[in-house]
Order: C-alpha cells, then structure tokens, then sequence
C-alpha cells in the first residue's frame, strides 16, 4: 500500500480506490471526492471529515455503492496528538474496530479501513457514514426521553460484557485497574497539575483544587477506590453527546472508541451525567436517571448488584472527573480552540467540578 493521508484533506480517489472493499464502490472506479471537515471544536484529539464519493461513469452512486463515508486520523494539533499517542488514543480504537465493534449490542458505525503504524504514530478510520441520523450535542445537552434511551443502551452493552473473561484478551490496548496504563496517567495527572489553576483555575472552588492535590498524593488508592472498583466491564470512557447520534425514533448510535477501559461501568454514567447537562438539570434527574441505568443493567441478565452498590459507584466513579480536568491542563492552549471548541471546554470542566462536590466523592479517597 501506498502511503495513508495523515489529513482528511489528503484523502483521494486512487486512495480510496486503492483501500475501499469492491462491494462498497458497487463494483465501480471512485472518480473524484469532496471533503468537508466536520465536528468543528468537538474533537480534541483527532481531524474528522466527511468524503463524498463520486464513481466513474455514474452520475447518483451504483446499486450497492456508498455515497459518502468519515474520515478519521490524528489531529495535527501538537499539544493534543502528543496526548492521544502518549494514551494511546488512536491505538484504542484500531483495536476497537479490530476486536470488538462486530461484537456490540449496539449500533456503531461499521470500519471499511481500519490503519494503525504504532511505531510511525500514523492511524487511519475509514467509517459508515451514519448521516441523516443528528449528531448530538453538549453544549445543547438534550431531553429527559434521549437521556433515557442513552443509558439504556449503554447498559445493555456493560451488561453484555460484564466481568466478561474475554476482556482479557484486550489487554495489550484496553487497559484496567492494575495496568501499567495508570502509571503514565498518574505521571500525566502529577506533570499536568501545576497548569491546573492557570487554565482551569476559574471553574474550580478552593474545595475541588484543594482534592484535586490530594488525589495526587493517592491516585493509585483514588484509582482502585474510584474506577477500580467491581464489578468490571468494557467503557466507552468519553461517554458524551458530541460522540452520539440519534434517530427521529430515538433510534441511537455510539461513535468515537478513543477511550475505553476495563473498569467500573458507572464511569461511564457519572461522565455523561455530569458533563452532559447544566448542573440543576443533573440534580434534579440524576436519581431517577441511575435507576433508569440500573434496571436496564438488569433486564439484559447483571444479577447480584443492588441498586445502592450502583449508586455508591456513581458517587465513587465521580473521582475520574478530577483525572480529566487535571490532565487536560498540560497540553490545553484556550486560544488556539475557536469559540466552540473553548466553550465546550470550559463548560466541560466546570460541570465536572460542581459535580464531584456534589457526589461527595472526596469520601471514598483515603
């Protein structure tokens, strides 16, 4: 193979040509492509696009042949794609699509070309375009009925990998309480604190800046208290609206495999809860909300877990909230985002503080 685009804007006919399985051309030449780059401020760590196809000797695409796909690499913003490799972003969701997205409860968009060089730091995701679905959005959060259908989807997913003994398997990129993968998040959360208050400083009372130090001085005891905690599942671990899309029927997609971890599945609940509405809103809908998880994670077969063990793990999985306003410090220069980009950030940031005074979930540090 010839060498893969590492920008959307480089993506051409004899590439795609070149990599697109036959049955999704129909049998036909791609002739020419149009790209449009897309979720404008919403990915930090990638460049996403959306290729419009247009095939030789067709004027609408052939029987069988798709009309447009996405188009994912690694942002070319420094600070952020040294953040993605040094976590292993890019590497995640290569073996997401390798390994695990033909074995989901859930809709996710299919891989037609899935590229990873570890040793170049060159990855490449050729996906479904899942257009006209609406993409969701933080900023705009979104109703009661959606928030409902979000996490019983996510529900039937841990539920389908529950304490699951394949997981294992996944260890060389999914890593969990216990992997060497913490070590460099710890020195990553220790590194990033100092830029804390310059960045992030007024989103933050004295009380979370105060844990946010104490975290540090425990983070393997906040990690196994927090997120380390059984039971264990897959996490999409970046569980939020911008990486959603939904149906006039509420039908739901899940995109964006960047993140995800073995560990307790309520970090995916408080991420979503906490980063995804105003804080009145989360306060006024968590409790019903977690239940609404809770008795999904049962209709689709989790037994022995009560309702007050889940809603401990909320308060507790509030500790990983620290982790990523603490990390993302380090590498976040607020004037280079545009205005939605450091909109969403800042809000972000200052909805998972309230929260983690909110849970109380300093109680489960030592």
């Amino acid at each position: 193979m010839g060498q893969v685009p590492q920008r959307c804007a480089d993506v051409d006919a004899a590439f795609l040509n070149q990599v697109l399985p036959v049955e999704c051309r129909g049998g036909a030449t791609v002739a020419g492509v149009e790209v449009e780059v897309i979720g404008e401020g919403v990915g930090f760590v990638g460049e996403v696009a959306r290729v419009t196809l247009r095939y030789d000797g067709h004027d609408t695409p052939p029987p069988g042949a798709i009309r447009s796909l996405i188009a994912k690499v690694p942002t070319t913003n420094p600070g952020f794609k040294h953040l993605g490799l040094m976590l292993g972003f890019y590497e995640k969701e290569h073996g997401f699509y390798a390994d695990v997205a033909g074995r989901v409860p859930l809709s996710v968009p299919a891989a037609y070309f899935n590229h990873a060089d570890h040793e170049a730091g060159e990855y490449m995701l050729l996906l479904q375009d899942m257009a006209p679905l609406r993409p969701g959005n933080q900023l705009a959060s979104c109703s009661l009925e959606e928030a409902e259908v979000v996490l019983r989807a996510i529900a039937s997913f841990h539920a389908a990998w529950w304490e699951h003994p394949d997981l294992a398997g996944f260890e060389s990129w999914l890593p969990g309480p216990g992997s060497p993968y913490f070590h460099i998040l710890e020195a990553g959360y220790k590194d990033s604190l100092p830029a804390v208050p310059q960045v992030f400083g007024h989103l933050l009372s004295d009380e979370v800046m105060a844990l946010a130090h104490r975290m540090a001085e425990c983070y393997h005891d906040a990690i196994e208290l927090g997120v380390g905690r059984r039971p264990h599942t897959f996490i999409h671990g970046d569980f939020r609206l911008d990486n959603m899309m939904f149906g006039p029927n509420l039908e739901f997609t899940l995109l964006d495999w960047q993140l995800p971890f073995r560990a307790n599945p309520l970090w995916d609940v408080v991420y979503f809860l906490a980063g995804n509405f105003s804080p009145e809103w989360r306060r006024e809908h968590q409790d019903h909300l977690v239940r609404v998880y809770h008795d999904a994670l049962l209709d689709h077969g989790v037994a022995n877990y009560p309702y007050d063990q889940c809603w401990e793990d909320y308060r507790a999985s509030g500790l990983v909230l620290l982790g990523y306003i603490v990390t993302a410090a380090a590498d976040v220069d607020l004037d280079s985002f545009n205005d939605r980009g450091r909109e969403l950030l800042e809000t972000m940031m200052g909805r998972y503080a309230l929260a983690v005074e909110d849970l109380g979930s300093a109680e489960f540090l030592p």
